[in-house]
């Protein structure tokens, strides 16, 4: 059977309601652009339906938290959605775990064109050109907190492309023959195609990272359909700002100058990779030499991070380094180790520690009586699950000091 082409946009997880974070402190050049990148990443959605040409616009959930978001989310996607009835384009809604549908505010009317999707069962809508069936596009919200029924979803029976819509389902539902061309998913934020045959399971992912842990391009994706059935998602960057993680590996010779030269060329490499668009990142150092035993909060990256921020920082477009972290083991000399020194004693009572996991790390017994009955004998407490960590952060601090940072730094 002949299929009239499609394209439409899917999109979820734009979260109105929550501004860029997860750093100490927002630069105050960033401060606006923390602020706005949801809106502003939400807008090139609806420019991408309207630039496009595409036939609806589909929305897996999480789009907006109402009772965080406060009014000026309802205006503004009031305006976006009364932009694309204009161009008689629908958008079809199953919403997520934080935009349950009757969250929608009662007194404000929705354009005619926005279709919410109920909660418990598959509801289905058809999407027609000049009065013909172009697509079947069935959807199921999410009740917060409950994994969506997805047993209600079928492939339509007349042939038309059919398009689910849901939030937190895992894989193109329906049985082997039954299964929907394309499922339109929502509730993961890193873009993902979990099945492609014999039907499309496919997340959009977030419009815009939101922290250090949501690295990459973020968007949405653009489904093209032709008349044979042939699918083909491309996606869209939307976002406005980009996180990132670039690792980089030192050598025993590599000192805090070459580190730094590292870092320098692989930023004139991040600002083609990323096409201009401005960068936050986080270095993660890797690889063996005295300089990984000095890489720390308050160590010489602290520096490291100044230098980088003042000459990168504020250019356009901007790269500015969020943190230098380094999670190699240390790399000392084992003469370090066998000397009679303050580090040798060191080294060894911190490898006697390591090897023999019974010697409790608890500094309860170190705080006075009054105390000990309270948060801060929880603070004292060290987890059996953090005990390794904790041992590689104070050895590595315990080296720092005792080695010397002057001397690494060239003062």
């Amino acid at each position: 059977m002949s299929q009239s082409p499609l394209r439409f946009v899917h999109a979820s997880d734009l979260h109105l309601e929550r501004p860029l974070g997860g750093i100490a402190k927002v630069p105050e050049h960033l401060r606006e652009v923390f602020l706005e990148a949801p809106y502003q990443a939400a807008s090139k959605v609806f420019e991408t339906v309207l630039s496009e040409g595409a036939d609806a616009l589909i929305f897996a959930g999480d789009v907006v938290d109402f009772d965080l978001a406060g009014p000026r989310a309802v205006v503004f996607l009031l305006e976006q959605f009364q932009r694309l009835a204009a161009h008689g384009i629908p958008v079809y809604w199953a919403s997520g775990d934080s935009d349950p549908v009757d969250n929608w505010p009662a007194s404000i009317e929705l354009p005619e064109n926005v279709h919410f999707f109920p909660f418990g069962q598959v509801a289905g809508r058809e999407l027609r050109r000049a009065e013909e069936i172009v697509t079947c596009v069935q959807g199921i919200s999410r009740t917060p907190g409950e994994v969506p029924d997805d047993s209600g979803f079928f492939r339509d029976v007349q042939g038309k492309f059919t398009v689910g819509v849901s939030y937190g389902t895992s894989a193109s539902p329906g049985t082997e023959g039954d299964r929907v061309h394309y499922m339109a998913l929502g509730g993961k934020h890193q873009r993902q195609t979990v099945d492609q045959s014999p039907g499309i399971a496919h997340y959009s992912g977030t419009t815009q990272g939101r922290s250090p842990q949501e690295t990459g391009p973020c968007g949405c994706t653009l489904v093209s359909v032709d008349d044979s059935g042939h699918v083909k998602s491309t996606f869209i960057a939307t976002d406005v700002i980009r996180w990132i993680t670039e690792t980089i590996e030192t050598t025993a010779g590599t000192d805090e100058d070459a580190l730094l030269a590292q870092m320098e060329k692989r930023i004139d490499k991040l600002r083609t990779k990323h096409h201009g668009s401005p960068l936050l990142v986080t270095w993660s150092v890797k690889g063996r030499g005295q300089v990984v035993n000095h890489i720390r909060q308050g160590g010489i990256s602290d520096e490291m991070v100044i230098r980088l921020r003042e000459k990168h920082g504020h250019q356009e477009p901007g790269i500015w380094t969020v943190a230098i972290e380094c999670h190699a083991p240390l790399d000392v000399p084992q003469e370090w180790v066998d000397e009679e020194t303050i580090m040798g004693d060191m080294l060894r009572e911190f490898q006697a520690l390591e090897a023999d996991e019974s010697i409790s790390l608890d500094l309860e017994d170190f705080l006075p009586e009054q105390f000990r009955e309270n948060a801060w004998a929880e603070l004292a407490t060290i987890r059996e699950e953090d005990r390794a960590g904790v041992l590689w952060a104070a050895s590595k601090m315990a080296v720092d000091l005792l080695d010397g940072e002057e001397e690494l730094s060239g003062n």
